[in-house]
């Protein structure tokens, strides 16, 4: 269906997919939760489709202008990792891979949201206060990301390269 060489860009789109959908959806509901003290479908739906536009642009964006798998293999390598294919290896590269993109995602989601109505000291506390659990939700959803997205973008890519 793809070539090979197209690898790095099929992989990095079912990764800013799955971003784009389950992140919002965590972190409205997160919003939801604390103003209403409930979950409702229907607006948590249509606030999630909103932000799912802007969170796949965001997403795809930072994984096509980053070289974020070099950055995570050489920030596993300063920690003393050497093995590429062992597991400690893989969980530090994408602990660090997950610390960038949550950071710009969030900022810019976050920012896209409230954009210039709230106070500069406001904003970064908001942000800080919903970072931690944020980064959690999101180095999970990029491990179950990988254990899938790795073999489907391989079933995908298999024609070769011209």
């Amino acid at each position: 269906m793809f070539r090979k060489d197209q690898f790095g860009i099929v992989f990095n789109t079912i990764f800013a997919i799955m971003f784009a959908i389950i992140l919002p959806i965590y972190i409205d509901s997160v919003n939801m939760l604390r103003m209403t003290g409930s979950i409702q479908i229907i607006p948590l739906l249509q606030t999630v489709s909103k932000d799912f536009v802007i969170g796949f642009g965001v997403s795809f964006t930072i994984g096509t202008y980053i070289d974020l798998k070099a950055m995570g293999d050489a920030f596993a390598r300063l920690v003393g990792l050497k093995n590429e294919k062992s597991l400690p290896f893989h969980l530090v590269r994408l602990a660090s891979i997950v610390f960038v993109m949550v950071v710009l995602m969030s900022l810019i989601m976050m920012f896209v949201s409230a954009g210039y109505t709230m106070p500069v000291g406001a904003f970064f506390m908001g942000w800080l206060m919903s970072f931690p659990m944020t980064y959690v939700v999101a180095y999970v959803l990029a491990f179950i990301t990988f254990g899938f997205g790795l073999p489907l973008t391989m079933a995908l890519c298999t024609k070769p390269p011209k």
